[in-house]
């Protein structure tokens, strides 16, 4: 465990509000795994709002991969515990992570920002990849899945929303992985 890693997070929060005119937004919707993004956003948020720069941290929306997604079902189910869960294949490797290490941190920062967690599938992670490839935009699956979730968190969003997400890697992270989806036919 990196010691400054949540730390090294924390700016991502930082870095949405100065971008923002020094605003928050109403969502953050990013991919969820280990959990270390979405914890160093609830906390940099969290500073913001001590420091009277933001009114409120902003809803935290996790994305996880349908084949394996235990704080989803935790979240979703009320459960004490991250359960044990039948880890599957996803081609969203980056968030593929079985017994997240800081698990209930996690739920508790999504359950105090009134956010809520998303599941897609590998079929909408590919759709998703192929519709950014076309648009210029060489993301990694696990950024295709946060981008399925986006997609999703819109069909629910209140009107006006503002909502922000992040590509988490570009593509020549997963070549072996890009290369098969990019073969595979429409």
């Amino acid at each position: 465990m990196e010691p400054f890693l949540l730390s090294g997070d924390e700016t991502f929060a930082f870095e949405i509000c100065e971008q923002l005119g020094w605003k928050g937004p109403d969502a953050v919707v990013v991919p969820v795994g280990n959990g270390t993004l979405l914890l160093g956003a609830f906390i940099g948020f969290r500073e913001l709002v001590a420091a009277g720069v933001i009114q409120r941290v902003p809803r935290i929306i996790g994305i996880q991969a349908a084949s394996c997604a235990p704080l989803y079902r935790a979240f979703n189910e009320n459960l004490e515990e991250i359960p044990g869960i039948d880890k599957k294949d996803t081609v969203a490797e980056g968030i593929a992570i079985a017994e997240p290490v800081r698990g209930q941190q996690i739920l508790e920062a999504v359950k105090k920002s009134n956010g809520r967690f998303i599941i897609v599938e590998d079929r909408e992670i590919k759709k998703s990849l192929l519709r950014f490839c076309a648009m210029g935009f060489y993301i990694e699956p696990t950024s295709a899945a946060t981008t399925a979730g986006l997609s999703k968190y819109l069909e629910t969003s209140g009107p006006g929303e503002l909502i922000v997400s992040v590509f988490t890697g570009h593509g020549l992270k997963t070549t072996e992985t890009m290369l098969k989806i990019l073969q595979e036919p429409s």
